[in-house]
């Protein structure tokens, strides 16, 4: 029994080695070659509208001045942008005077120059912050104006501020 079984088992192992060897397959194969992959790119720019950046002198009690600046999207994401403002210091002017700063009709900021700021620099959507389109751009009116009641105290004082504009891509980034 045990040679019928052995005899078996060979004569298995040598039909399953022939069946192999006889069996023929087709194959192809084709590549997919010049993927290329590029990042977007987030890039936010000022362009000086009139008369910004302000320069002015002499302003008095009342006095009011405006400017625009153009905030542009160069580049090819989708991009959110916040503003913030800082001063030098020298004087506390900036905290004296008034500003608003709209959109068209829409206002986007209205209270002390000092604290002029338009959404939050944070990462992520922020109460506030803005869209731009790729390659888009908007138009910001500044309006800013010194109190008819400014005190004796802040002639001759002059403050400079700086408006720093913070952007971010808008996909991916809730």
């Amino acid at each position: 029994m045990r040679k019928i079984l052995t005899s078996l088992m060979i004569i298995a192992v040598l039909a399953a080695l022939i069946t192999v060897g006889a069996m023929a397959v087709f194959t192809d194969q084709e590549s997919s070659t010049n993927n290329a992959f590029t990042a977007g790119t987030v890039d936010i720019a000022l362009t000086n509208g009139n008369p910004l950046p302000f320069s002015v002198s002499d302003m008095a009690p009342g006095d009011n001045v405006t400017g625009t600046l153009v905030i542009d999207n160069s580049g090819s994401l989708e991009l959110r942008y916040a503003m913030t403002t800082t001063a030098d210091g020298a004087s506390t002017l900036d905290e004296q005077l008034d500003c608003v700063i709209t959109q068209g009709a829409t206002t986007l900021y209205s209270g002390k120059l000092s604290s002029a700021a338009i959404g939050n620099p944070s990462q992520g959507a922020q109460a506030g912050d803005r869209t731009l389109g790729a390659s888009t751009n908007e138009t910001l009116t500044f309006a800013v104006s010194m109190p008819i009641d400014t005190g004796n105290g802040y002639q001759g004082t002059t403050c400079t501020v700086a408006f720093a504009f913070d952007a971010e891509q808008t996909a991916n980034n809730p």
